[in-house]
């Protein structure tokens, strides 16, 4: 194990697990660098035009965000959007999206400046998270250092032993620097006057001038400078728009983001808390790898990228099983396995208790919590090396990050100079 630094130890990813010195590489210089397509499972579908259907679309999607597609999206087919995972804004992304409403518009084909969405049939039910088995990457690293070869087959021999650590990558926690968690921490803490002031007072380093005025504006209470902002801080517009209406009533404002995004905080956190959790097992000397007596566990499908139901720490591992660590919420419970030793580590230096992710005064960002792997899964991987520029290829189960397998290769002491955020 190699330590980290700086900004990913913020959000608790403090280990590399290749020995190689840091090779020097950009991620993400062209959206077509980065290239995304969702691998549904068992979507059941068919080309009838039903009315208790709904239907399904392909979306391909370059250089916009799955938020402000899904709401773009939405007007064209007047329902709210289903999706089953986030995508980079800064990439070429595939992925699968339906209306939620019986009622939506059915075009067979929605044409946008940043994406097209082609209808491929139709479903009985709106699309969910584990309708997509896993993602196929394609990417594109450019201005490698020499050693750069050798460096991804380090990295894609420790994927395929299962010894990548599966971090939550630093875009989980906001694409202009780690600090939604920071945001999902406060809502948990009921502090919601803090939770508005990290959306609307915090620099960022993409700040303009008339932007630095806005929040300089309403860090003395004069909210009507949301008039400042561009429409592209679409959030910041509408919690400041509400705040000059209503002062001083925090949750309201609050409430005007969608309730996606507000979950998106709470889970921010949640997912800060997981990559401090797996970092403690790492400094312990955990295998991460295989599944040891007194784990949580499941069974792994379709060349190991779907898991079955979690089993408890009593039952006996079968053959094809790995081991699972609890993302805490309101329902994490002490099973006194090894890694929730170390969730009890992190929640003691939080100073966090798991009943605090039930929000009383907001209840539709309460989080129960859940399980995940430990490692990543990774199928088929491919690579070559041409000049300074490499070519890397590979699947990853759903909810996995391919930059927390490229950081193995680069291992960016400036993640964001590198294109990992």
């Amino acid at each position: 194990m190699t330590p980290a630094a700086g900004a990913e130890t913020a959000v608790g990813i403090d280990w590399y697990s290749t020995s190689g010195e840091p090779c020097h590489a950009r991620a993400k210089s062209t959206p077509d660098d980065f290239v995304v397509e969702e691998l549904l499972g068992s979507v059941e579908l068919t080309s009838e035009d039903r009315p208790d259907y709904f239907p399904v679309y392909r979306v391909e999607k370059r250089s916009i965000d799955t938020m402000h597609m899904a709401m773009e999206l939405s007007h064209d087919l007047k329902s709210k959007i289903a999706y089953a995972g986030m995508k980079d804004k800064k990439s070429r992304a595939t992925q699968y999206a339906t209306p939620t409403s019986l009622r939506s518009a059915r075009p067979s084909r929605v044409v946008r400046e940043r994406f097209t969405a082609e209808l491929i049939g139709y479903s009985p039910r709106p699309l969910s998270r584990g309708a997509v088995m896993g993602n196929r990457f394609e990417i594109t690293l450019r201005e490698c250092c020499p050693h750069v070869e050798p460096a991804v087959a380090e990295a894609m021999r420790c994927a395929a032993a299962r010894k990548i650590p599966n971090f939550y990558g630093l875009q989980r926690f906001g694409a202009k620097g780690a600090g939604t968690h920071r945001i999902g921490k406060a809502m948990i803490g009921r502090n919601f006057q803090e939770a508005v002031r990290l959306i609307l007072l915090e620099p960022l380093p993409s700040d303009t001038v008339e932007v630095r005025a806005a929040r300089e504006a309403m860090a003395s209470e004069d909210y009507s400078a949301f008039r400042l902002l561009p429409p592209g801080m679409d959030v910041e517009r509408v919690v400041a728009r509400e705040l000059s209406r209503h002062p001083g009533e925090w949750i309201r404002a609050l409430r005007t983001v969608s309730v996606r995004l507000r979950r998106l905080y709470v889970q921010a956190y949640q997912s800060m808390i997981f990559n401090k959790t797996l970092s403690g097992a790492l400094a312990k000397g955990e295998d991460i790898s295989t599944v040891r007596p007194g784990d949580n566990w499941a069974e792994v499908h379709h060349k190991g990228l779907v898991t079955s139901r979690v089993r408890g720490v009593r039952e006996q591992p079968v053959v094809e099983a790995v081991p699972l660590v609890q993302i805490v919420g309101y329902a994490y419970r002490d099973y006194g396995s090894r890694f929730d030793a170390c969730i009890n580590e992190t929640l003691k230096a939080e100073g966090l208790t798991p009943g605090q992710f039930f929000v009383k005064e907001m209840q539709e960002v309460s989080s129960e919590g859940g399980f995940r792997r430990p490692h990543l899964a990774i199928q088929e991987p491919t690579w070559n090396v041409r000049e300074d520029t490499a070519f890397l290829g590979f699947t990853l189960a759903r909810g996995q990050y391919a930059t927390v397998l490229l950081r193995e290769v680069v291992k960016p002491s400036d993640p964001a100079a590198a294109g990992f955020t």
